[in-house]
């Protein structure tokens, strides 16, 4: 019975801790012992399997503390425990590489951004890179991110996408509701600027339609500011985190994903099964380039293109058969996409070689 533990960020509020939790319970219903090692206990909202054993590391004001003491308790509890393999998906490499505790345990590391855009400081890069050579397996979501890296790390990695969750809707196919949507954090990467400043020039030939936006971050009162400055903020929407998502979603008109760089959206995943229509901008080592035939399953534009978001909003509005075509073909993602089959391909990177 293998031993694995997952690092996890919290129990509750971002993609990579989502994919971990059903990776937690695919491996928990193969037999497995499992743990996580939680670096908050924030936003725990999260259905965790009932055998998974939570342990949340120690938080200190001081900084300095705080790194010296999560440093020592993660040698602690990796020898107590002597697991057969350590999954982290994008978090706590800084930790990994001061630990020392890369060569003593098998470590499965994953990718979850854009190598490029995502770690802005030399150091950032710095323990990325020594861990991921140091590694047992790494795991990234795009070519792209895989092709950033020496010729060492790729020879041990493995592209897989992320299992879309089992309690999405299935696809809608009456009247769509006249409204938008985005979900994602309300940080810069996600340039929900560019998503505002396509709604507004759309706005200006389809008053009737109103921008849903789902999601917290830190720019959320300048981007309220924003939608005030641009006289939008009566059909823009800021609805923040909600449990219902998925019903929020499925009827609308389109889903759209407005990032500058990007991994493996999940929300851009589950829409596309859903059948909403989806734009997405082309981010250079972003996931939707992997999922998405431009306008086959959905539609790709540059990033930070304000008039091509515009074009493709309108082309959904005024093409009718073309919206129901990406309707159609994008929820073909289910057959492949689905909890078992990613689990499998995590279980294949864990077999003795």
């Amino acid at each position: 019975m293998n031993k694995i533990v997952f690092f996890i960020g919290s129990l509750g509020g971002g993609g990579a801790e989502r994919v971990t939790i059903q990776l937690a319970d695919y491996f928990c219903n193969k037999g497995c012992k499992v743990y996580f090692l939680a670096f908050s206990k924030e936003n725990s909202n999260y259905i965790v399997n009932k055998n998974v054993m939570v342990t949340y590391l120690p938080v200190s004001e001081n900084k300095i503390v705080d790194v010296i003491e999560k440093i020592k308790f993660i040698k602690k509890y990796l020898l107590g425990i002597s697991p057969d393999y350590v999954v982290s998906l994008g978090l706590g490499h800084q930790y990994i590489f001061l630990s020392n505790t890369i060569g003593k345990y098998k470590y499965i590391l994953s990718e979850r951004n854009s190598p490029i855009d995502f770690y802005k400081h030399w150091y950032e890069k710095f323990f990325n890179k020594y861990c991921y050579e140091r590694a047992y397996k790494v795991v990234f979501q795009t070519t792209n991110a895989q092709q950033y890296y020496n010729k060492k790390i790729q020879e041990k990695s493995k592209i897989i996408f992320n299992p879309i969750n089992p309690n999405i809707l299935e696809g809608y196919d009456g009247l769509r509701e006249k409204r938008i949507v985005f979900v994602g954090r309300l940080s810069p990467q996600k340039n929900v600027y560019l998503l505002l400043d396509a709604f507004r020039e759309f706005h200006k030939k389809y008053g009737e339609y109103v921008l849903d936006i789902y999601g917290q971050g830190e720019l959320e009162k300048e981007l309220i500011a924003y939608c005030e400055e641009c006289k939008i903020s009566g059909w823009v929407r800021f609805n923040g985190l909600v449990s219902d998502i998925y019903e929020k979603m499925v009827k609308a008109t389109m889903y759209i994903s407005s990032s500058d760089y990007e991994g493996m959206s999940n929300s851009m995943l589950e829409a596309l099964a859903m059948g909403i229509p989806s734009i997405c901008t082309d981010c250079p080592i972003g996931g939707a380039r992997m999922v998405i035939q431009n306008n086959e399953n959905g539609i790709l534009v540059p990033i930070k293109n304000t008039e091509k978001m515009t074009e493709a909003m309108l082309k959904i509005v005024e093409d009718e058969q073309f919206a129901k075509k990406l309707s159609k073909n994008s929820r073909k993602l289910r057959e492949y996409l689905n909890v078992q089959y990613i689990g499998k391909q995590w279980e294949g990177l864990m077999k003795k070689q």
